[in-house]
């Protein structure tokens, strides 16, 4: 990974900066997951929100947003959501560190366990959580599918 990547909390006020990176790392999934990804449909007052009520971290490579994450706390531990690099970045460590990050976060506010959702779709996604020692708890389906569609991992 470029030496030249920084990553550092985010501010409620760049509740667009992590909505642009978000939108460009799930770009590829657009017409692909069904249902689509709902961040494409938030706002940067709901993203402003989360890192108001809980934290975020946002990585610079050169001055330039290429990836982030946001870390809040919910239902007595950690949740990260929103894990987004930049594709031309992927696979250099990145995500990891992100997460790390991430659950830095919760353990500064005593939480024990993360949870993080993930797509039954996205094989790579899943292998990168369990790379990381999250393991399966729960498979839920989105409102309107009667199969899981994504699972839930700690």
């Amino acid at each position: 990974m470029p030496e030249t990547i920084a990553i550092r909390p985010a501010a409620p006020a760049e509740a667009q900066v992590l909505l642009s990176v978000m939108r460009r790392a799930f770009a590829e999934y657009r017409g692909v997951l069904v249902p689509e990804s709902s961040v494409f449909v938030e706002t940067p007052d709901l993203i402003a929100a989360k890192l108001a009520g809980g934290g975020g971290f946002l990585a610079l490579e050169g001055g330039k947003p290429v990836g982030c994450i946001i870390a809040e706390e919910k239902d007595g531990h950690g949740y990260l959501g929103r894990l987004a690099v930049d594709p031309g970045l992927r696979r250099q460590g990145l995500a990891r560190r992100l997460m790390l990050a991430g659950e830095g976060f919760a353990r500064d506010r005593g939480q024990a366990v993360c949870e993080v959702q993930v797509r039954i779709a996205l094989a790579g996604n899943i292998a990168l959580f369990q790379s990381l020692g999250y393991r399966e708890t729960d498979r839920r389906a989105h409102p309107g599918f009667a199969e899981p569609t994504y699972l839930v991992m700690e």
